[in-house]
């Protein structure tokens, strides 16, 4: 699984177009990124009963102190990813039924 999520976020920094590394990391941390100058740490819980599956942290040059925020899904993992590297988020799509013909 931890092969899985570091492919992922590897590929979604490649979409986003970030510039970065992400290496496994020793467990707890799923993860480590470092790109634009910003160091973030994937961390799965260790507690099965958590409402949340990983915690992200982040920190860069201009922080004086490390963010933190926990994860329930991947959307929400990705999301604070693009948080912490200033990533917009771009258009969403929408998925409609045709109009009657």
């Amino acid at each position: 699984m931890n092969s899985g999520v570091v492919a992922f976020i590897a590929d979604s920094l490649a979409l986003w177009q970030v510039e970065g590394e992400v290496a496994a990391g020793t467990a707890p941390v799923v993860a480590l990124i470092r790109a634009g100058g910003c160091v973030i740490a994937i961390e799965r819980t260790t507690e099965d009963d958590a409402p949340w599956r990983w915690f992200v942290r982040w920190r860069d040059a201009s922080m004086r102190e490390e963010r933190s925020r926990p994860c329930a899904s991947i959307p929400g993992l990705l999301n604070a990813l693009r948080r912490a590297l200033d990533v917009e988020r771009g258009s969403a799509v929408r998925i409609a039924a045709s109009p009657p013909a």
